[in-house]
């Protein structure tokens, strides 16, 4: 974390105080369906002719998409932009209020997120427009945030992601030709029906200022504000699941207030529900996804029926490593509020889900074979005394490359994309599996190679494992032609020749020969030791080991290091490399 901290700083903004400026301008440039007000640059309107009434919102900059991504027909019609995470002034709301309206079509809702600032500069500019310029003006203010509790002071429940479901929602309405009290009642009813609560494994760092103190490595925020307002509190690190557990425990305990008069109702079995998984800023898609499933999982478990799971960057933190849960019920109102959701929009930020109705789509079964296959479609004759000196030797293979997890991928961090030790042991792991299942063919080397190969083949993926199990297919083929269909029994010259074949395939496979930096580099010089009769298996272990120590001073012309500076890489072995002198150092130590 103290890495994290010091690299905080680093951030693709010109200069801190004209970002807004910079941010704003790009979305410009790539939305010619937006425009600025020419007197107030940070207020940015759709020039596309609106029906029905204008929807305003806004609020401090650093949230997007929030709230300038939104505005598109069939949601948002403007929005006023302020500083970082600064409320905009009561100028730049009036001027997008007039933008917007006239006096023929004087009506307009500004919708507002609960904060004192947003809340008193949206107020009096809608109060200077009502009252100077004979405008219609309305405000819904949205109060999603569970991390506050009810009798906690006057300014109440801050607003957070579930705001977009009122864009959303009051935007379809006006796009419909809705007037402005059928408008204003839809925003009222769905912020009326909305929960949401954020998590954080960090701060947030405004533009141009210092991070943020690291929060300690084991801990993470429950109820973090987007602004990065301290949470309920300060949660012990656990996986999604638990995180998820702690995040939608507090939204179900909170409830919702159905009726806007604070009388809360706790969501339960047998509830409707639109589900939102945010991404604060930092967190990655592939993150999100696992946090959408711990959620659905949540509450399918309650018993509460998921109609929708919007899944994105919705409204963010800048770079706050986080993700925030919003729940909007749609009990009573399902059909209308589904049909509001699924309006169209042309909207780049609003991201469709599909309504869950219950029936899945089936899952085809496709039957490769099984565990090992039919490879050998003959009766191999078992090799005497084989059976148990092959078992120890492939138990201590997987016993040494799962010990050297960790060597694997600090070294691969370094040289690659940081996956070799993980991949290694995935195939440890499932040859280990088999084994315990009594589905590696121990007495029949030819039959072994096929069971490893399948192994390799349906549990590393990437590189190595296309290679993997290319080397034990080809074992399993030479031994095969070796026994000449059955006719004889595999012995050690049987063996070796089969090692020697399987290497020259990965090797013609792959294309990469002694001097590229790859596990070949290990590999090749051990089966030129292994084609020597009467070289043991400690003299194969001695050339595979010197040729993985080589690759530390070896310039990459394969794989990923490829793509890397000499300068990087030097000094590093190659993990595949070291993965295959383990594996042999793994079977001499079995065998001993």
């Amino acid at each position: 974390f103290s890495q994290v901290a010091a690299m905080a700083d680093k951030e693709f903004i010109n200069d801190p105080s004209q970002c807004v400026d910079d941010s704003l301008a790009g979305l410009l440039a790539s939305s010619p369906s937006l425009t600025k007000i020419a007197s107030h640059p940070h207020c940015i309107i759709t020039s596309n002719v609106q029906r029905g009434v204008p929807l305003i919102s806004g609020g401090g900059s650093g949230h997007e998409p929030a709230h300038v991504g939104y505005v598109a027909s069939g949601m948002l019609s403007g929005a006023v932009c302020g500083g970082c995470f600064a409320s905009p002034s009561i100028a730049e709301i009036l001027a997008t209020v007039l933008a917007l309206t006239s006096s023929e079509k004087p009506s307009c809702l500004l919708v507002v997120k609960n904060y004192t600032g947003d809340v008193l500069n949206f107020t009096l500019a809608a109060k200077k427009a009502n009252t100077l310029h004979g405008r219609d003006v309305r405000i819904v203010v949205v109060a999603d945030d569970c991390a506050v509790p009810l009798e906690k002071g006057i300014t109440g429940r801050r607003g957070v992601a579930g705001t977009i479901f009122v864009h959303k929602c009051a935007g379809a309405v006006a796009a419909e030709g809705g007037g402005v009290d059928e408008v204003v009642a839809a925003a009222e009813m769905i912020k009326n029906r909305l929960l949401s609560l954020g998590v954080s494994l960090t701060g947030v760092t405004i533009p141009g200022q210092p991070a943020p103190e690291a929060m300690a490595a084991d801990k993470f925020s429950l109820g973090m504000g987007i602004h990065g307002e301290a949470g309920v509190s300060m949660e012990t690190m656990k996986g999604s699941k638990g995180i998820v557990k702690s995040m939608c425990d507090l939204i179900v305990e909170y409830g919702y207030d159905v009726s806007g008069n604070d009388q809360m109702v706790k969501v339960k079995a047998g509830d409707e529900v639109a589900v939102m998984v945010n991404n604060l800023g930092g967190a990655s898609t592939f993150e999100l996804y696992v946090v959408a499933n711990d959620v659905c999982e949540y509450f399918k478990a309650m018993g509460v029926v998921v109609k929708k799971c919007y899944v994105g960057s919705f409204m963010t933190s800048f770079n706050m490593r986080g993700v925030s849960t919003s729940l909007l019920v749609l009990n009573g109102e399902s059909e209308k509020i589904l049909g509001w959701l699924d309006a169209p929009t042309t909207s780049k930020a609003w991201q469709m889900a599909e309504t869950m109705t219950g029936e899945k789509v089936p899952e085809p079964s496709i039957d490769l074979g099984g565990e090992g296959g039919d490879v050998c479609e003959w009766e191999e004759k078992a090799m005497s005394g084989f059976a148990d000196g092959a078992r120890k030797a492939i138990e201590g293979a997987v016993e040494r490359l799962s010990a050297e997890e960790g060597n694997l991928t600090k070294w691969d961090q370094i040289v690659g994309d940081g996956d070799c030790g993980i991949t290694m042991k995935r195939g440890a792991e499932k040859v280990k599996e088999m084994i315990a299942a009594g589905k590696v063919s121990f007495g029949k080397p030819a039959q072994m190679m096929s069971d490893l190969a399948e192994a390799a083949g349906s549990s590393m993926g990437g590189t190595s494992g296309v290679l993997f199990e290319i080397f034990f297919r080809k074992c399993c083929e030479d031994l095969k032609a070796y026994q000449e269909g059955g006719g004889k029994a595999v012995d050690e010259a049987g063996l070796r020749r089969a090692f020697v074949a399987g290497v020259k395939e990965v090797e013609l496979s792959g294309g990469a020969g002694i001097g590229s930096r790859t596990m070949n580099d290990a590999l090749i010089p051990a089966a030129e030791v292994c084609k020597v009769e009467g070289n043991g298996i400690g003299s194969i272990v001695k050339a595979a080991a010197e040729g993985a120590e080589g690759t530390k001073e070896m310039e990459a012309k394969a794989g990923r290091s490829n793509y890397l500076a000499f300068d990087t890489i030097r000094g590093t072995p190659d993990p595949g490399s070291k993965a295959v002198q383990f594996i042999l150092e793994g079977i001499a130590s079995g065998l001993s």
